[in-house]
């Protein structure tokens, strides 16, 4: 699930995470001893108030996804209503790597999305099967496949136009958005005094403002650490490790219960998925 954060100004009496994820430690004390006496307050949840999922229903969306999704589209959503291209949702603080642009006391929110299908693959292998402290030949293939930047880019736009029409919105963090070609009508506007209105025309992109976002993906993606399936449960035909009842092809009295045998992605945090794994192991 490649993992994307955009940031943006929030109205200064929003109730933000920032205080507690920077602050100082007098900052952050009243909170933590909220919590530690009620188990209330900021410090009792993640700061993520809202979330959606994102799956294609217009026609100007599946033009905005383009010819690279299409197949994707056909192969793993068409006959499968229940499946989202992305989660998208908001964390109430300034999550950006950019520390230049967090002020003390100011208020933060950020766009964040993923995609819970992502068609790009990567491996791990051992590269000495008499060695265990060899390093392991590892690619984590992120976007490597077109139709996961197109997915991104979408759900980027997708983002932003919620965003800008929320309540609390303040403005955007530049270094937190795609660098737009100078001049573009896309580029981050810095702080404003408040949110577009609902029924504000939708920023238009320009070819140059795709590859600038598909930049912006590629230099910045994020890891959800749900990573999976690299001891698939398959036939060993089709490079699987494991047999529907977890037993290691070619290997006695070894079995393998946890993420690793997932055959294929699940459009959700991985905990879940694994505790099912666990309980069904009936031996």
């Amino acid at each position: 699930h490649n993992l994307m954060f955009t940031g943006f100004y929030a109205h200064e009496k929003a109730h933000t995470m920032d205080d507690i994820f920077r602050g100082t430690d007098d900052v952050v004390k009243p909170h933590l001893d909220q919590w530690l006496q009620s188990g209330t307050g900021l410090m009792a949840h993640n700061g993520i108030d809202v979330g959606i999922k994102l799956r294609p229903v217009a026609q100007k969306e599946f033009t905005e996804l383009g010819e690279e999704f299409k197949k994707t589209w056909e192969g793993v959503y068409a006959s499968a209503p229940d499946k989202p291209v992305a989660w998208s949702g908001i964390i109430n603080a300034y999550v950006g790597a950019d520390t230049n642009d967090y002020k003390a006391g100011k208020r933060y929110i950020s766009g964040v999305y993923y995609l819970c299908y992502p068609v790009s693959i990567g491996h791990v292998h051992i590269r000495d099967g008499q060695n265990p402290y060899v390093p392991l030949e590892f690619e984590a293939g992120f976007l490597d496949e077109p139709a996961d930047l197109a997915s991104l880019r979408w759900s980027y736009k997708h983002s932003r136009e919620l965003i800008r029409r929320m309540a609390h919105y303040r403005g955007e963090i530049p270094s937190g958005h795609p660098k737009f070609p100078e001049g573009s009508a896309a580029a981050a506007r810095g702080e404003c005094d408040g949110p577009e209105p609902i029924e504000a025309e939708d920023i238009l992109y320009t070819a140059e403002d795709n590859r600038a976002i598909d930049n912006f993906h590629r230099d910045v993606v994020n890891t959800t650490w749900h990573s999976l399936g690299t001891c698939a449960m398959k036939p060993q035909e089709q490079n699987g490790v494991v047999d529907s009842s977890l037993n290691v092809y070619g290997v006695q009295n070894l079995k393998v219960a946890d993420m690793s045998i997932a055959p294929s992605n699940v459009g959700a945090n991985t905990y879940n998925t694994a505790i099912v794994i666990g309980l069904n192991d009936e031996d």
